[in-house]
């Protein structure tokens, strides 16, 4: 004869099923949390590829030179990109190789290649040198940076026609001495047609083939298009207050 179930069995098997389908929806849960976090962190791995490799990094529209404080010059170049010359890993290959010869007998880690990429017809490289020296013996630009007193003892007469600057705008001309007079200001001398950014704030620049793009940046271009002509270009500024000692 069939046992005829108490309602204390039937009471314990209803909170065993409810107890197994509480387990369920937590091993539910837990899968759908490892989902998230594996998602998650694969996300972050491609996101610092990709930030490592500058994927997310803009080309700027034309080249610029930034002279740091410590003296390290970094060059942004922008250039036209021809397949009729080199292919994107041919021209990587060829700028290794020519910084890689210019290491060996200047210096491991003189010029540093950060980066190289192209994007339709235009080829950006992000280069870093250890010294406006370096720049200019590495690129045959003329780079000069020191305060004016060191500029004077090096020769530098700031003989210019010079105009100061205020919150990145051309005022008034100025003379060679109200320069001169200044001893600890600093200075950047480059004769490139180029963007050149300093670590400070811009108070004087030469006023010949020279824009104010900022208060800390200068952009210099030939008025008759001779990119191939150039002058020096004088740039006096003050550090930026982090950088003072």
């Amino acid at each position: 004869m069939e046992r005829q179930r108490t309602p204390r069995s039937a009471q314990a098997k209803k909170k065993r099923a409810a107890g197994a389908k509480k387990r369920r929806e937590i091993v539910r849960k837990r899968v759908i949390l490892l989902g998230i976090l594996i998602a998650a962190t694969a996300a972050l791995i491609v996101f610092l590829i990709c930030r490592l490799t500058g994927v997310f990094e803009s080309i700027p529209e034309r080249s610029v030179l930034h002279v740091g404080a410590d003296g390290q010059v970094v060059c942004e170049e922008v250039t036209t990109f021809d397949e009729t010359f080199y292919t994107k890993s041919s021209l990587k290959s060829f700028m290794k190789k020519e910084i890689g010869a210019y290491n060996d007998e200047n210096g491991s880690g003189s010029v540093k290649l950060e980066q190289v990429k192209v994007k339709g017809d235009t080829a950006y490289a992000r280069t870093a040198y250890t010294s406006p020296n370096v720049y200019s013996s590495f690129t045959g630009f003329g780079l000069y940076q020191g305060t004016v007193k060191q500029a004077l003892k090096d020769g530098y007469d700031f003989s210019d026609a010079f105009v100061s600057v205020e919150n990145g705008e051309k005022k008034e001309q100025a003379e060679t001495l109200d320069i001169t007079s200044q001893p600890k200001l600093n200075v950047v001398a480059v004769r490139e047609n180029i963007e050149v950014t300093v670590d400070g704030e811009i108070l004087y620049v030469s006023d010949s083939n020279t824009t104010m793009v900022d208060a800390s940046t200068v952009s210099i271009e030939q008025l008759d298009g001779n990119n191939d002509a150039t002058q020096l270009t004088y740039i006096v500024y003050k550090k930026a207050a982090k950088s003072e000692k």
